[in-house]
């Protein structure tokens, strides 16, 4: 255990996760805190933090559900072959896509952070979908979270969320029902750490060292 302390003092900063203030582009990770069943064991990635409101998807909810039955008038879904993610208890009639593509430029996508962008346009997305690139990220989400920004500051304050930063890696992992657990193993003083987490492989790794 003092192992694995070590090796995550030397791969993360020691910033404090409280030191960070909710914004696009920001991870909320639910604590034992939380109080709202639906967001128990949650991850949100933030889309959008301005006066008039807060909205994020949860990032780790995966479905068995293939998107042509959730969206029949969307067609072109048929060519997705991945599960939809339930984004959220908002709206979940409504679809999200989350592309990371660091090679081309995205003017139709909203960009979030790093390479990674938000698009709710079918025809951009389904022009992603039809170029079919194995070298893009695509997730694609069902609903959102929404709150005022009086409310989540309060849940914040109570400690039923903590903040980091959002990375490709976590936000397409591909083991998003072991990514709540993970992000509980990466903590300092009680507080997450703050700079760059690992991927899933660094976690597996850490977790197995002797």
């Amino acid at each position: 255990m003092m192992l694995l302390r070590l090796l995550l003092l030397m791969v993360f900063s020691s910033t404090s996760a409280f030191s960070q203030m909710p914004s696009k582009g920001m991870l909320l990770v639910a604590t034992d805190e939380m109080r709202d069943p639906r967001f128990s064991e949650t991850i949100i990635l933030l889309l959008h933090h301005e006066s008039e409101g807060v909205l994020g998807v949860a990032i780790n909810r995966p479905t068995w559900v293939i998107p042509s039955t959730v969206f029949p008038d969307m067609r072109f879904m048929e060519n997705y072959s991945e599960n939809i993610f339930v984004g959220g208890p908002m709206a979940r009639t409504n679809v999200l896509a989350l592309i990371d593509d660091s090679e081309i430029e995205l003017p139709e996508a909203e960009p979030l952070f790093d390479s990674v962008y938000l698009s709710t346009n079918p025809e951009f997305l389904q022009e992603i979908i039809e170029i079919a690139n194995p070298d893009v990220n695509l997730r694609l989400y069902a609903g959102h979270a929404s709150w005022e920004v009086t409310q989540l500051e309060r849940e914040i304050a109570a400690g039923q969320w903590k903040i980091i930063p959002a990375t490709a890696d976590l936000v397409f992992s591909q083991n998003p029902l072991r990514l709540w657990d993970q992000l509980q193993l990466i903590k300092t003083n009680d507080s997450l750490i703050t700079a760059s987490l690992p991927t899933d492989e660094t976690v597996f790794a850490l977790l197995h060292a002797p």
